[in-house]
């Protein structure tokens, strides 16, 4: 299995450690859902949003929420993401729940904050509810893990260690390619891509049309694209015969 880190159960961390990976987790995805929904509200005639400026929002909530904890948690601040770290041996799986319930409680915060702080009338229907212009379930599902995958493989490739040496824009670049990923399939699926994200708003509108498919698709594309990458593009790094092993700062969470 040339390249493929050691999926292990258990890791060396304190429960002090854990506490900081479970806050950074839950600060950056409250974030993320916080900026990102505001960015959708309607303007106070009560008209919505252009679908640019909710897509650039949604992508530049991501490079900041990456920006500030991606040193603490490793930024996932997404399931998938979790998921795909998961599978490629960067995380022991004893740390998967604590991204989860992370994700998912700062997700519920972040759009509760938005349900609190803005008037109802700009409100509107249940806004940054998931969903779009697609009303099949399997289509949305289709959408959801294509965008999806996409996103795990960019993931994949900053992870690698062959790109070691390239990450001082990678907030910049990882936001920019969530931005452009909602622009292409915001007006068919949402471009979710996070089953946090669609979990939060779906849970406080009470609207959980075709949700399964914001699950599915999405998690199936962590394991797809995890394991893509586990098994066809990582490649061992050349051995060193001297020196200190070089530990890349994402591998630290």
């Amino acid at each position: 299995m040339p390249g493929a880190k050691k999926i292990v159960l258990f890791d060396n961390t304190t429960i002090i450690d854990k506490c900081v990976i479970f806050g950074g987790e839950f600060f950056g995805t409250w974030i993320l859902v916080f900026l990102g929904c505001l960015g959708c509200v309607n303007d106070k005639n009560g008209n919505p949003q252009p679908h640019l400026q909710i897509a650039l929002t949604f992508g530049l909530a991501v490079m900041l929420a990456i920006q500030c904890f991606a040193h603490v948690s490793g930024g996932h601040i997404n399931p998938v993401v979790t998921i795909a770290a998961a599978v490629l041996g960067h995380i022991a799986l004893i740390q998967v729940p604590i991204y989860f319930v992370a994700q998912f409680l700062g997700a519920i915060a972040g759009y509760g904050t938005v349900k609190v702080i803005v008037p109802a009338s700009q409100l509107g229907n249940g806004v940054c509810s998931p969903g779009g212009s697609l009303q099949d379930g399997f289509q949305t599902m289709a959408m959801e893990f294509f965008l999806t995958f996409i996103l795990v493989l960019i993931c994949g490739a900053i992870w690698d260690w062959k790109n070691l040496d390239k990450h001082d824009s990678v907030t910049i670049r990882l936001g920019l390619a969530v931005a452009v990923l909602a622009m292409a399939g915001g007006s068919f699926s949402g471009s979710n891509m996070n089953p946090a994200r669609s979990f939060a708003p779906a849970l406080l509108n009470g609207d959980w049309k075709n949700h399964w498919a914001f699950w599915v698709g999405p998690i199936l594309a962590g394991f797809v694209g995890g394991a893509l990458f586990r098994f066809v593009f990582t490649k061992e790094p050349p051995k060193k015969s001297t020196g200190a092993e070089s530990i890349p700062l994402n591998e630290k969470a």
